[in-house]
């Protein structure tokens, strides 16, 4: 049901609000993910001591904790049934050209990775006009700091409205707020001199644009055309990032090798000591000549001391092992905590049986295999979106589904046998090829390959058995021969 202007504007407040409060912890999200660690562990005396020496150091293994689920979520394609048992659906053609159009299979692995490491993404779906004859949906991929989606009380899939917020480069901040019904759009002065400022120092929300047809925009879809993508949902919680059981541990794996690196200055070389040693004495003043220069040895110099008395030695380096045991420990139970196997955090792998590193991957499989559950629930109501901005039925189709890349990693021969052993059992041809990890177009492109090679098989054998051999080329029909009355 269409708002008025006031109500639109109490909104648009009370979701920027919400949005505002997601701001710090998008951002810590953010910086552990991409290595920007504030040394927590670190006392007062090591600051005072080091100041700003490891300001920039991280041995980052967030990235590793988010980066490995998601570059394994990939969607291939979608199905939208009919519901007849009997003639059972395949890959959709027209979601797959929407789907490459909007150069989605590059950003959906942005988005993934996006949820992965701020809790959540978002997804627009819309199209320039929307009352054009040849309307063509376009999809992207939104961030969680512009974003913010809210759904119908006692709901946690009905959209009610949503909203999205950046910066201009003209000083002003701009909104757009989207509900079932319609679309407004918003804008208000957020920059003097560079300087951001609270609504309250600036003259608030205005409708932007001097066209009234342009700032109150009917939404023909009649759904909110903005789609959450959530990371570990909960029931009542928020979702979470990847990382955030593991943010202390790093704090902690940081500490341990700045520790290292600073005792490894001080004592991982052995020290040199004398005794009973007559240092030379400067013959003005009689003092002795304490020079560093002295105990500096090379291939080229050698200690002498006239007293026979005299000795020389040296002292143990400092053993760094116990560092890289407390680096280890700390590391293992990152990888425990995130199901991330252990060969992500290691150099090199020598000796491992194939079993063995699958054994070591069944929780990041078994965790991805959970995520394509509600991921791909939300890239469906995505693409119902699209099919609405076409006027297509299939935008109520309840029966999609997402046709994921398989989330295992296995070796070729692995696979391979895997895919023979479910032929024999008689899975169809089709679906072997999705096993194996063929998008629909390349199924569909060499299934057309496989009739050619048919017909040329064909074709070959009919003129072998005339004497001849038809050269390769379009299919020709082969006349029957005819029956001649004897």
């Amino acid at each position: 049901m269409p708002v008025t202007a006031q109500e639109a504007l109490r909104i648009t407040k009370v979701l920027e609000a919400e949005l505002d409060k997601r701001q710090a912890k998008i951002k810590v999200w953010n910086d552990f993910y991409v290595g920007k660690h504030n040394l927590e562990w670190a006392s007062d005396r090591f600051r005072q001591a080091f100041g700003g020496l490891f300001a920039d150091f991280s041995d980052n293994w967030c990235e590793v904790v988010c980066s490995a689920p998601a570059e394994r979520l990939v969607p291939v394609g979608f199905r939208f049934g009919t519901g007849d048992d009997d003639d059972p659906a395949g890959a959709d053609k027209d979601a797959q050209r929407i789907w490459q159009a909007s150069s989605m299979d590059a950003w959906a692995r942005v988005a993934h990775t996006e949820a992965m490491v701020k809790s959540r993404a978002f997804v627009l779906v819309w199209v320039e006009d929307p009352e054009a004859v040849d309307a063509e949906p376009e999809i992207t991929v939104e961030d969680a700091t512009q974003c913010i989606v809210s759904y119908e009380p006692g709901s946690r899939r009905r959209r009610k409205a949503a909203l999205k917020r950046w910066d201009g480069e003209d000083g002003y901040t701009y909104a757009t707020l989207y509900l079932p019904d319609e679309i407004w759009k918003w804008r208000r002065s957020s920059s003097i001199s560079g300087l951001v400022l609270p609504e309250a120092l600036t003259a608030g929300w205005e409708l932007r644009g001097d066209d009234p047809e342009q700032i109150r925009i009917p939404n023909p879809l009649g759904r909110v055309p903005m789609v959450e993508l959530r990371n570990r949902p909960r029931l009542i919680d928020d979702p979470s990032p990847e990382h955030a059981t593991v943010m202390p541990l790093q704090g902690a794996a940081n500490k341990l090798i700045i520790d290292m690196l600073t005792a490894s200055e001080g004592g991982a070389f052995p020290a040199r000591w004398g005794a009973g040693i007559d240092l030379p004495k400067d013959p003005l003043t009689g003092q002795e000549i304490d020079d560093p220069e002295l105990w500096k040895l090379s291939v080229s110099k050698m200690l002498r001391a006239s007293n026979p008395q005299a000795k020389f030695g040296n002292f143990e380096a400092a053993d760094l092992r116990n560092f890289v045991a407390g680096i280890t420990m700390i590391v293992e139970h990152i990888s425990a905590l995130s199901r991330t196997p252990p060969t992500y955090f290691m150099g090199k792998v020598e000796n491992v049986a194939a079993d063995a590193l699958t054994a070591s991957e069944a929780g990041l499989t078994s965790k991805c295999g959970e995520k394509t559950t509600f991921l791909g629930e939300d890239w469906e109501e995505v693409m119902r979106l699209a099919f609405l901005v076409k006027g297509d039925e299939r935008g109520n189709n309840p029966l999609a589904e997402t046709i994921w890349r398989d989330v295992a990693y296995r070796t070729e021969a692995q696979h391979i046998d895997a895919v023979l052993k479910k032929k024999a059992l008689g899975v169809p041809w089709r679906q072997l090829m999705e096993d194996i990890g063929y998008t629909p177009t390349q199924i569909d492109r060499m299934e057309s390959m496989l009739e050619q090679d048919a017909n040329r098989a064909a074709r070959a054998l009919a003129f072998g058995g005339m004497g001849g051999e038809q050269p390769d080329g379009p299919p020709v029909d082969v006349p029957e021969a005819e029956e001649v009355p004897v």
